[in-house]
């Protein structure tokens, strides 16, 4: 099991401290200490299977932040999404997936361990390029 409170940096370089608030069989809520009820920062992971062949049998891992924040009309929530699939096959090794999870960070943060070393492939997407 993960930490109770997992440490995270924004991307300014501060840090935000998840707080384990609930978990269940299929996995975990974490919410930013720093946020509010009425304005939660929320960390969920979870876990499910899909397919019922041997063969075919996928584990599926959502990893999930959502924020909300104040706006003139009330509140409005930002969503970011990560879903790993991994059929249960041995051709798709950790390695496979671990790749794919550094090609994904990579284009995320254009090469930088920590921080956003240029933000330039997130804001082409939240402009609709692809």
């Amino acid at each position: 099991m993960l930490a109770s409170d997992i440490t995270l940096d924004k991307v300014d370089g501060t840090d935000v401290v998840f707080r384990l608030v609930s978990q269940d069989g299929n996995g975990t809520r974490r919410i930013d200490v720093a946020s509010t009820l009425a304005l939660p920062n929320v960390l969920s992971i979870k876990h499910s299977t899909t397919g019922k062949f041997p063969g075919l049998v996928t584990d599926r891992h959502l990893i999930q932040f959502n924020k909300t924040v104040s706006t003139s009309t009330g509140s409005a929530s930002a969503n970011v999404n990560l879903t790993v699939a991994v059929p249960r096959d041995v051709a798709v090794t950790p390695t496979v997936v671990k790749d794919l999870l550094t090609h994904l960070v990579d284009f995320l943060t254009d090469g930088a361990a920590t921080g956003l070393a240029s933000s330039a492939n997130i804001d082409a997407i939240l402009r609709g390029e692809a």
